[in-house]
C-alpha cells in the first residue's frame, strides 16, 4: 500500500509539472523610435496575445500583426496572415485560439502602416513556449 501511496505521488508530482511546463512561456516586448506616431510597441505574450500599441496616430494609419509558430526543427507549423485594425487606432490586440502540441518558437511583427504622411514601421517579438 505504502508504494501504491509513493507511486500515485510521483505520478500526480509529474502530471502537474508537465501541465505548467506546457503552459509556461514567457512574454516579450520590443519598441522602437516611429516618427510621427511617437513609440511603436509590441508584446508577445506567451505565444497566444499579440498587442501592438503607437502613442498616438495622426496619421489614420493601420496596425499591424502578423503571427508564426515553429517547431524545435525550425519547421513553420502554424502561421498567421497579416491582421490589420481599422484606421486610426493606437492599440491592436490579436489572439490565437490553439496551440499546435508541437509548438516551440513564436514569432510576431508588431507594425503600423498605410498613412498618407508618415512612413512604415515594424517591431519584431519572440519567445518560447
Amino acid at each position: 500500500m505504502k508504494f501504491f501511496k509513493k507511486a500515485m505521488t510521483g505520478v500526480a508530482a509529474t502530471v502537474v509539472c508537465l501541465s505548467l511546463a506546457a503552459v509556461n512561456a514567457s512574454a516579450d516586448t520590443q519598441s522602437t523610435p516611429a516618427p510621427g506616431y511617437g513609440t511603436l510597441t509590441g508584446k508577445l505574450h506567451g505565444g497566444v496575445q499579440y498587442d501592438t500599441w503607437i502613442s498616438q496616430n495622426p496619421d489614420n494609419a493601420y496596425l499591424t500583426t502578423v503571427r508564426t509558430i515553429q517547431d524545435k526543427n525550425g519547421k513553420t507549423i502554424a502561421s498567421g496572415g497579416l491582421e490589420k485594425s481599422n484606421r486610426g487606432e493606437t492599440w491592436f490586440v490579436t489572439m490565437w485560439d490553439w496551440t499546435p502540441m508541437d509548438s516551440y518558437a513564436v514569432y510576431g511583427t508588431h507594425g503600423v502602416q498605410g498613412g498618407t504622411k508618415y512612413g512604415a514601421k515594424a517591431v519584431y517579438t519572440y519567445t518560447h513556449i
